[in-house]
């Protein structure tokens, strides 16, 4: 039994073919998403909705003639920006990323608008928006157009995430909105929107979307390539959620993902407040997350740096070399900060203690792993500090890694797993979104019962 899964991705939209019953997934293929929009502010990201339909198309006609039989399309997709479209499900704006900025624009008060709104919502951030709350998200997004009277007719607006938005098109159907997707506009203290920030912020007369789960058939596809053929739609999920799916997170594992952007993330049963952003998950469960944390985009920094003198540009040998360098490196006194940019590690960034003797690419490689396992130590411990009792403790047994750089060096994750004293397993799916809609289209079938089982089941099928 097969369905096409579609993830709508930032810098790709991927797709593919999954059997549900075999778990093999076939065909896949990708288009690069469009580009931001020219003549924008430096802070603005656009991009043209339409544009990624007709992606979106091209990639179902070309599914479509794969699997004629196929039961199904699923879609995952960016959980931040948002579209709003009329009553005619017809987009009244473009594509505002997550990506965009501008609601960091200076307010005639002196603080940023985004400043001034989080002013205004305090600590209900934590304790009612779990800590989701960030410029490229559809809250702040509204908000900030709303206040600078770029919003006529709200009554007749709906907001949209981008995965929902191209949910509608295919079917011109009733917006709805799966859970995972609701991150940054969900209540943790009761289920569905977090309607009294919505009131107080003067946003409640939007058209919101229904929550829904990712077993609601929202409409129906027709075929602009197999005679008129209709496929039912089901709800979008968020691609972080997704992806993690496909990793294969059970609980009590803690899942670290290191690629270009690393996050960590682990299950918990009911929804606790905390120093980390708190998203629904499925079966019931909610998500304890920390993103932005350095990994990939900082070692490429650093890779510039090194090969700058000799005017290379940074290669696949350049990488092996660097790893192959702090392999053979046993330790290094190189005291590094990987926060050249804004995000969970406080910067600024640096390397520092650098002495004659070690100022060598294996000791710089061997700190910069060295300090990634540390930093993942001290963020981790934001999970445990809320669930242990009287003895210290970690609320996990296991390390679950994925990621391209996590694929990539043992000794990353081998110092993770030493610096955290936790066995570690390698996610073996090289396309997890994909990975996780194929899971979630075994519950949708009926073969298994919940997500955490059709999890349990595929990892079984592996060992």
């Amino acid at each position: 039994m097969e369905y096409i899964a579609l993830d709508l991705g930032s810098s790709f939209t991927k797709a593919a073919v999954v059997n549900v019953e075999t778990r093999q997934i076939r065909n896949v293929c990708r288009q690069p998403t469009p580009p931001r929009l020219t003549g924008l502010q430096s802070d603005e990201f656009e991009v043209c909705p339409h544009q990624i339909l007709e992606i979106v198309q091209t990639l179902l006609d070309q599914l479509v003639k794969a699997s004629p039989a196929c039961h199904g399309i699923l879609l995952t997709g960016q959980m931040g920006g948002l579209v709003l479209c009329g009553p005619d499900n017809q987009p009244v704006t473009n594509y505002i990323s997550w990506q965009d900025r501008r609601t960091t624009r200076q307010h005639s008060s002196g603080l940023s608008w985004f400043d001034r709104l989080m002013a205004q919502v305090g600590s209900r951030v934590a304790t009612e928006l779990g800590n989701e709350f960030r410029p490229g998200l559809g809250l702040p997004l509204l908000w900030y157009l709303k206040q600078t009277d770029q919003l006529v007719d709200q009554q007749n607006l709906t907001a949209l995430t981008l995965p929902d938005f191209v949910a509608v098109s295919l079917t011109q159907s009733t917006p709805v909105i799966e859970w995972t997707c609701l991150t940054g506009l969900n209540s943790i203290t009761e289920p569905g929107y977090a309607t009294s920030i919505f009131a107080e912020l003067d946003l409640d007369q939007f058209r919101w979307p229904e929550p829904v789960d990712y077993r609601h058939c929202v409409g129906e596809y027709r075929c602009r390539m197999s005679s008129g053929k209709s496929i039912p739609v089901y709800a979008a999920t968020g691609d972080h959620q997704c992806s993690l799916v496909g990793a294969g997170l059970r609980q009590g594992e803690l899942s670290i993902n290191i690629a270009t952007g690393s996050q960590i993330s682990m299950l918990t049963a009911a929804p606790e407040s905390g120093d980390y952003q708190l998203r629904p998950f499925f079966d019931n469960s909610w998500l304890k997350t920390i993103t932005n944390i350095p990994a990939g985009r900082s070692l490429s920094a650093i890779m510039r740096l090194l090969t700058e003198v000799t005017e290379d540009s940074v290669s696949e040998q350049h990488w092996q070399r660097f790893f192959a360098a702090a392999e053979s490196t046993p330790t290094s006194d190189i005291d590094v900060n990987l926060a050249f940019f804004p995000g969970a590690i406080a910067g600024p960034g640096h390397l520092s203690h650098l002495t004659e003797s070690n100022l060598t690419l294996g000791h710089v490689a061997r700190a910069v792993l060295q300090q990634m396992a540390s930093q993942y130590g001290q963020l981790a411990s934001r999970f445990s500090a809320a669930e242990q009792t009287s003895a210290p403790s970690t609320p996990w047994d296991k390390i679950l890694f994925s990621g391209g750089l996590a694929q990539t060096s043992t000794l990353l994750r081998s110092l993770i797993s030493e610096a955290m004293n936790a066995p570690g397993r390698l996610c073996d799916a090289n396309q997890d979104s994909l990975a996780g809609m194929l899971i979630l289209g075994r519950v949708i079938v009926g073969i298994d019962d919940c997500v955490a089982s059709a999890i349990a089941n595929t990892l079984e099928k592996g060992d």
